[in-house]
C-alpha cells in the first residue's frame, strides 16, 4: 500500500492572500479619481481584489504540490485583468459628456492604467509574500508582506503637480475691456458684460510657475492642464452651465510670451482658495506628459545666449 501524501501547508497561501488583498484594499477609496463612488463600484473592486490576491497566493502552493496544470491555469486567468483597463476606460468615457468640466482623454487613460496595474500589483505582493512564507517562515513572510504593501503604495502614488510646480493666488482683472487676465497671463476674451461682472466679483485665479524644466514640460501638456481644470472644479465647484463657454474653468499657458507659466481662472461655487490650491497641487502628473521634453522657447533661448 502506498504511503499517504504529506499534508499541504496552507499558511503561505493564507498569508500571501491577506497581503495581496490588503494591497488592493488600501487603494479602493474615493480620491483624486472620484471613483468608485457607489456601492456597486466598491463591490466590483473588492471582487477583483479577492481574485487577484487569490491568484498570486495560489501559484507557489500549486507548484510545491506539483500541480503544474493549476499553476498554468492561474497564469492564464491573470491575463484577463487586461479587460479591467478597457472596462474602466469605457465607463469613464461614457460619463465624460455628463460632466461640466471633463477629465480629458489623458486623465481617463491614466485612471484606467492605474486600475489595471493595481490588480497586477496585488498579485505580485501576494506571490512574493507566499514565496517568502513558504521557504523562510510565517513571521518573516508577514513582515515582507507589510513591506511589499508599503513599497507598492509608494510606487503607485506617482508624482503630483505640486512636486514640480508652484501654485499661488493671483488677481483676476480685465484689460482692453474684455480680455480676462490672471495676474499677467491672458486667459480669454469674455464678451458678455454680466459674465465679466461675475468674474470680477466671484472669480478666482491662480498662477502656476514651474520649479524647473520638468515642471515646464508638464504644463505644456494639454491633457495635464485639462486634468488640473477638472480637479479645480471638483474641489470648489463651478458656476458653469451648458451653453456658456466663457464660464468654463480654464488653465492656459502664458502666451504669446512663452514664459513657461500658466494661469487658471474659475467661477467657483465655494470661494475657498486653500482648497483650490491643494486640489491643483494634488493633481497627478499624467502618463502622457511624464517623459515630454517640451519646455519654454523663451527660457531655452535665454539659456543658449
Amino acid at each position: 500500500m502506498s504511503s499517504s501524501s504529506a499534508p499541504i501547508d496552507w499558511s503561505p497561501m493564507v498569508i500571501g492572500f491577506a497581503a495581496g488583498f490588503i494591497s488592493r484594499l488600501v487603494s479602493i477609496r474615493t480620491g483624486r479619481t472620484h471613483y468608485p463612488g457607489y456601492p456597486s463600484g466598491y463591490i466590483s473592486q473588492l471582487a477583483l481584489a479577492i481574485i487577484a490576491a487569490m491568484i498570486g497566493a495560489s501559484v507557489i502552493v500549486s507548484l510545491v504540490g506539483k500541480e503544474f496544470t493549476a499553476a498554468t491555469f492561474l497564469t492564464l486567468a491573470a491575463t484577463q485583468f487586461r479587460d479591467v483597463r478597457s472596462t474602466e476606460r469605457k465607463t469613464l468615457e461614457q460619463e465624460e459628456h455628463l460632466i461640466l468640466v471633463g477629465r480629458g482623454a489623458g486623465y481617463i487613460e491614466g485612471i484606467a492604467i492605474t486600475y489595471e496595474a493595481r490588480n497586477y500589483l496585488a498579485m505580485m505582493v501576494a506571490l512574493v509574500t507566499s514565496i517568502v512564507t513558504q521557504y523562510i517562515g510565517v513571521v518573516i513572510g508577514g513582515v515582507v508582506g507589510i513591506i511589499a504593501i508599503i513599497i507598492g503604495e509608494i510606487y503607485m502614488s506617482g508624482p503630483k503637480v505640486g512636486d514640480m510646480i508652484e501654485v499661488e493666488p493671483a488677481k483676476i482683472h480685465f484689460e482692453k475691456g474684455s480680455l480676462l487676465y490672471v495676474g499677467d497671463v491672458m486667459m480669454m476674451e469674455v464678451g458678455l458684460p454680466h459674465s465679466r461682472e461675475r468674474y470680477q466679483k466671484e472669480g478666482m485665479g491662480v498662477l502656476l510657475t514651474p520649479k524647473g524644466r520638468r515642471g515646464q514640460s508638464v504644463l505644456w501638456n494639454v491633457a495635464q492642464r485639462q486634468a488640473i481644470s477638472h480637479e479645480a472644479a471638483a474641489a470648489v465647484g463651478t458656476q458653469k452651465d451648458v451653453g456658456y463657454p466663457e464660464q468654463t474653468p480654464l488653465c492656459r499657458m502664458d502666451m504669446p510670451k512663452g514664459s513657461g507659466r500658466a494661469g487658471l481662472s474659475i467661477l467657483p461655487v465655494e470661494h475657498n482658495m486653500e482648497a483650490l490650491i491643494k486640489a491643483i497641487k494634488n493633481t497627478p502628473v499624467l502618463e502622457s506628459g511624464k517623459w515630454s521634453a517640451v519646455t519654454s522657447p523663451v527660457l531655452n533661448r535665454k539659456e543658449m545666449e
